[in-house]
């Protein structure tokens, strides 16, 4: 009995001992690492399945499942993309290191592209004719009410058919609208192992050399955060707010959004750069200096498709 109870509690320890392990492993990397830009070597996928790397094996990356994934939802992240490290979560046998949000397809995120069609099932009046048609025996009377039943029911099929035809339509569009918020959704890093996170590769330096392959971190020590995982009292302005105001953040700044929202956002920059491919689109690189910080913005058509943010 005396036995059973030591080795009970020696599993507790054990357990408790690798949750906080876990918990204060985790604080330290978001310590390090959140807030600040990382430069990627790779494309990474639209999804919140990111790309997975199971550390237990000799090469930790599945290349068919990547490319099955870039396919599927297409690059949010491209090779040479400068990404903010947005959030770090270390679980049981896996870290987690979220770019630029982590990723489309949350919870809270709805990727359902299909929309059903309204129905238009039969009218009072059509049910009132087909009652009619059957109890009437007047072969006259038989032919005005058949008459006037197709011509209704022939007025549902249409309206059926324009329903059906709204509701593809609609489903292109809200295709289109997932679409691009997978482009603007980021991407993430799965670090997996096939038990638990090793205690070792809880660090900085762990993370940045299991990452090497993929991801250019260049000094991070030297970088300065925009953001950090706690949040700072809202009476006084943190490192993400802008100009001061603590409901604007430098983390609001996403692809997709107007220059006219930027402007808004960050005040008026300065144009760096402007040319028009052979397609006519027009190629604008803005810079914007709020606060301590200087943030390069590049439109395509007037809609941001890259930025970067530095520390001045």
């Amino acid at each position: 009995m005396l036995r059973l109870l030591f080795k009970f509690c020696l599993l507790a320890s054990l357990c408790a001992g690798n949750a906080w392990c876990a918990e204060s492993g985790q604080q330290a990397l978001q310590s390090y690492f959140v807030g600040k830009q990382v430069q990627l070597k790779i494309d990474m996928p639209g999804t919140q399945q990111g790309v997975d790397l199971r550390l237990d094996r000799s090469e930790p990356m599945d290349w068919k499942q990547y490319s099955s994934r870039l396919k599927q939802f297409g690059p949010a992240l491209r090779i040479g993309d400068r990404a903010t490290v947005t959030t770090l979560v270390v679980k049981k046998n896996l870290i987690e290191f979220q770019l630029d949000g982590g990723g489309f397809g949350t919870f809270w995120d709805d990727s359902d592209t299909h929309v059903n069609p309204a129905t238009v099932g039969k009218s009072d009046y059509e049910r009132r004719l087909e009652r009619e048609l059957r109890e009437t025996t007047d072969d006259r009377r038989r032919r005005d009410l058949q008459r006037e039943l197709d011509r209704v029911r022939s007025r549902r099929h249409y309206d059926e058919a324009a329903a059906q035809n709204a509701a593809l339509i609609a489903s292109q569009l809200k295709g289109q609208q997932v679409a691009e918020k997978r482009m603007r959704g980021g991407s993430r890093f799965n670090l997996r192992w096939q038990t638990t996170v090793p205690a070792d590769q809880l660090t900085p330096d762990a993370v940045m050399a299991l990452l090497d392959a993929y991801v250019d971190f260049g000094n991070l020590q030297t970088q300065k955060a925009i953001f950090t995982p706690t949040q700072a009292p809202a009476a006084a302005p943190s490192a993400s707010s802008v100009n001061g105001n603590p409901n604007v953040s430098l983390t609001d700044l996403k692809r997709g959004m107007s220059i006219g929202d930027v402007s808004n956002m960050l005040g008026l920059g300065r144009q760096l750069s402007q040319s028009v491919s052979e397609e006519g689109l027009k190629t604008q690189i803005f810079e914007y200096l709020p606060q301590d910080y200087r943030v390069e913005v590049t439109y395509v058509d007037g809609v941001v498709v890259r930025y970067s943010i530095a520390s001045r």
